[in-house]
C-alpha cells in the first residue's frame, strides 16, 4: 500500500489488558439483549423538519501520505461515494506541515501527495474543501499565501480554513510559548485571521475546539509534572474552550466556525462494541454545549459561528479490529444520522486511507475478522472496508438541500432516521445494532402516503462476509419492498444498514 508515515499518530503501540473479559462479558449480555428482542415500534413524521441536508455533512478527510490520492482510480471512487467535501491535509501533521515545499518540518522530504495533487482531485469532484493551515510550527504569513495561491493564483474558492489542529492536546506538534495554551493560540490566531481575511475575505475561518475534558488529561499531566500547580488548577477549572472564546471576543474576533472532532472509544485495549454504537447520541448534547458556550462569550453574534465536524471515527490511536469490522460501518451511518439532526454542518469522516496496523487490539471480544485495524475506509487500489459502504448508502438516503424530518424507534438497538426529499421521496436510514437478532418494525408514516411498491439498499453480515469468503458480492445489497402503507412491516437483519426509499402515492 503507498501510504506514507503515522498519520497523526493514530497508530501506536497495542495496550491490549485484562479489560478484555469483562468486554467479552458486555458482548456476551448485549447479544442475548438482542436475541429476545423482536418487535419495534418505528414512527416517521414527514411533517416534522429537523433541518435542511447540508453538502458538508458527505465528507471525508484525505491525506499528504496517501501517495495514490490524485489517481483515476480514487477520483472514481470518491464520485462512487458521492462525497461533497474534503480536507487536506491531514490530522496532526497540519502542524509540522509546510505547503509550498510539500514537506514536513525543514528536514522531512517532500511528501507523497502536494497541495497540487489535492487540488486535482478536489476540483474534479467539485467539493467543498476545508484546509488546516500549520499553527504549531508555521506562521500567518505561511498561512496567508496558501490561501492566495489557493483562491487568486488558482481561483479554486476553496471557502473553509482553519487554525492548526487539536492544539489543545499534548500529542500535537508545537513551537509556540507557552505549549497548547488556550490564550496563547487565541492571541496568534488574530493575526491569522488578519493576514489570511486580507488574502480573500470571502474565506470562512475556524478555530479548534474541544468536546472533552479528557483531551487536555496530557497537558495537565504535564503541568503536574513540571510542578506547575497554578497552571494545574487554571487548564483543569476554565479548560480550553472558556478560555480561547473569551480571549477571542476580548480581541475582536469573531471566529466563522468552531471545529470539533470525535473518537469515542479512544483508549486502546478498551474498545466495546455495545458502547461503541451506543455512543452516538453525544452530538446533540455537544451541540447544546458548544451553543451555550457561544453565546456566553459573544451574545447575539454567536448565531453567526457554525459548528463544524472535521474528524469523527472510533478509534484516535492503536487502531485495533474494530476500526475494519461491521461494527464500525454502523457507527459511521449512526454518527451520520444523529448529526444531520443537529446544528453541526459538517461530517468530515477520518479518513479515505491510513495505514493497516496488526498490533493494536484484535481480541476476538470484538466483531469482525479482519486481523488489524486501519482508519481508512479503503486501503491501496482495491482493498474496501465495511466504513466505505456504509458510507456509500449515505448517497441513497439524503442529497444537499433534502430535509431531515423526525424519526423514533422505541427500542436503542434499533436506529431509525428519515428525509424528505427534494424529489418527494421519503427515505429511511435503519441501523440494527443487534449482532444477532432480526428485528421486526411496525413502521407508522404520518404526514406521506407511500405507493405499495418501494426500494431498499442494504449492508450487513452477507456482504461482510462475502469479502472475507471470495464467495457472494461485497457490494451494497438492492431489492424491492412491496406493501408499503401509512402502516407497515419490516425486518432488518443483525448488525446492517438499511435505506429504504419510499414514492409518494400518486396524485399526492
Amino acid at each position: 500500500m503507498e501510504v506514507w508515515g503515522e498519520g497523526r499518530m493514530k497508530n501506536a503501540e497495542c495496550r491490549i489488558t485484562g479489560t478484555v473479559v469483562l468486554a467479552g462479558l458486555v458482548f456476551w449480555a448485549w447479544t442475548r439483549l438482542g436475541a429476545d428482542v423482536q418487535e419495534v415500534r418505528v414512527k416517521v413524521d414527514a411533517g416534522q423538519v429537523v433541518r435542511t441536508v447540508a453538502a458538508r455533512v458527505f465528507g471525508i478527510n484525505t491525506a499528504i501520505w496517501d501517495g495514490l490520492l490524485d489517481t483515476a482510480e480514487t477520483v472514481s471512487a470518491l464520485r462512487e461515494l458521492d462525497v461533497q467535501a474534503l480536507r487536506f491535509p491531514g490530522g496532526s501533521l497540519s502542524d509540522e506541515y509546510h505547503w509550498a515545499p510539500n514537506a514536513i518540518g525543514t528536514n522531512g522530504g517532500t511528501c507523497p501527495t502536494s497541495f497540487s495533487n489535492f487540488i486535482r482531485v478536489a476540483t474534479n469532484i467539485h467539493a467543498q474543501v476545508f484546509i488546516t493551515v500549520n499553527y504549531g510550527s508555521g506562521t500567518p504569513e505561511e498561512a496567508a499565501a496558501w490561501v492566495r495561491c489557493a483562491n487568486v493564483t488558482n481561483h479554486c474558492d476553496f471557502k473553509y480554513w482553519e487554525i492548526g489542529n487539536e492544539n489543545y492536546g499534548n500529542w500535537e506538534h508545537e513551537k509556540n510559548s507557552p505549549l497548547h495554551n488556550a490564550v496563547a493560540y487565541a492571541r496568534r490566531a488574530k493575526e491569522y485571521f488578519r493576514q489570511m481575511k486580507a488574502a480573500d475575505p470571502s474565506i470562512k475561518i475556524g478555530v479548534v475546539v474541544t468536546g472533552s475534558w479528557k483531551e487536555r488529561a496530557g497537558v495537565l499531566l504535564d503541568a503536574l509534572k513540571q510542578m506547575r500547580l497554578g497552571r494545574f488548577v487554571t487548564e483543569g477549572y476554565q479548560g480550553w474552550n472558556a478560555k480561547l472564546l473569551a480571549t477571542l471576543k476580548q480581541l475582536g474576533v469573531t471566529p466563522d466556525w468552531v471545529s470539533v472532532h470525535r473518537y469515542p472509544q479512544n483508549i486502546g485495549g478498551y474498545e466495546n462494541d455495545a458502547r461503541l454504537l451506543q455512543s452516538t447520541t453525544w452530538w446533540t448534547a455537544e451541540a447544546a454545549l458548544l451553543r451555550r458556550q457561544l453565546q456566553t462569550y459573544f451574545g447575539s453574534a454567536n448565531t453567526s459561528v457554525e459548528l463544524l465536524c472535521t474528524e469523527n471515527n472510533s478509534m484516535s490511536q492503536d487502531t485495533g479490529k474494530q476500526t475494519t469490522s461491521l461494527v464500525n460501518g454502523l457507527y459511521l451511518a449512526d454518527s451520520f444520522g444523529q448529526i444531520a439532526q443537529t446544528e453541526f454542518n459538517s461530517f468530515l469522516w477520518w479518513d479515505l486511507r491510513n495505514c493497516q496496523d496488526p498490533n493494536a487490539n484484535n481480541s476476538p471480544a470484538l466483531y469482525g475478522w479482519r486481523q488489524y485495524g486501519d482508519h481508512g475506509i479503503m486501503s491501496g487500489h482495491d482493498t474496501r472496508y465495511p466504513t466505505f459502504y456504509t458510507f456509500k448508502l449515505l448517497k441513497y438516503f439524503a442529497h444537499n438541500g433534502d430535509r431531515i424530518v423526525r424519526a423514533t424507534s422505541d427500542n436503542k438497538l434499533l436506529s431509525v432516521y428519515a428525509a424528505l426529499r427534494a424529489d418527494g421521496t421519503l427515505s429511511l436510514l435503519v441501523i440494527n445494532k443487534s449482532p444477532g437478532a432480526t428485528l421486526k418494525a411496525g413502521v407508522s408514516l404520518a404526514g406521506f402516503q407511500p405507493a405499495s411498491a418501494a426500494t431498499t439498499d442494504s449492508y450487513g453480515i452477507p456482504q461482510d462476509e462475502a469479502a472475507r469468503t471470495g464467495t457472494g458480492s461485497p457490494d451494497i445489497a438492492q431489492a424491492p419492498l412491496t406493501g408499503a402503507a401509512a402502516t407497515f412491516p419490516c425486518q432488518f437483519p443483525p448488525y446492517s444498514v438499511t435505506v429504504i426509499v419510499l414514492a409518494p402515492l400518486r396524485g399526492e
